[in-house]
């Protein structure tokens, strides 16, 4: 008998604004774990460059975008990713 130990574990998806984009992307990359200025692929497959962290005690310039990306979202629901939303 196998026993599957990661059945109900589900990957994450993270929800940027790109660098130059006025919405918000999927990647399948943590952003955290990628230096600014980084080209990563979205779910749709538009590059995106990872933004400058914001300095300590300021809101993110992102903060306010809550528009989503429609390729991404569809895929991102079809594969039933984590969702996430990922400001710098």
């Amino acid at each position: 008998m196998v026993i599957d130990v990661f059945g109900d574990e589900r990957q994450d998806v993270f929800w940027i604004v790109g660098m130059g984009l006025t919405v918000r992307h999927a990647t399948t990359l943590r952003p955290g774990a990628v230096y600014a200025g980084q080209s990563i692929p979205s779910l749709c497959g538009v590059s995106m460059k990872v933004p400058q962290p914001t300095p300590s005690g300021r809101v993110p310039s992102s903060k306010p975008v809550t528009d989503k990306c429609p390729e991404c979202s569809g895929e991102a629901t079809e594969a039933n990713f984590v969702e996430t939303t990922w400001d710098f």
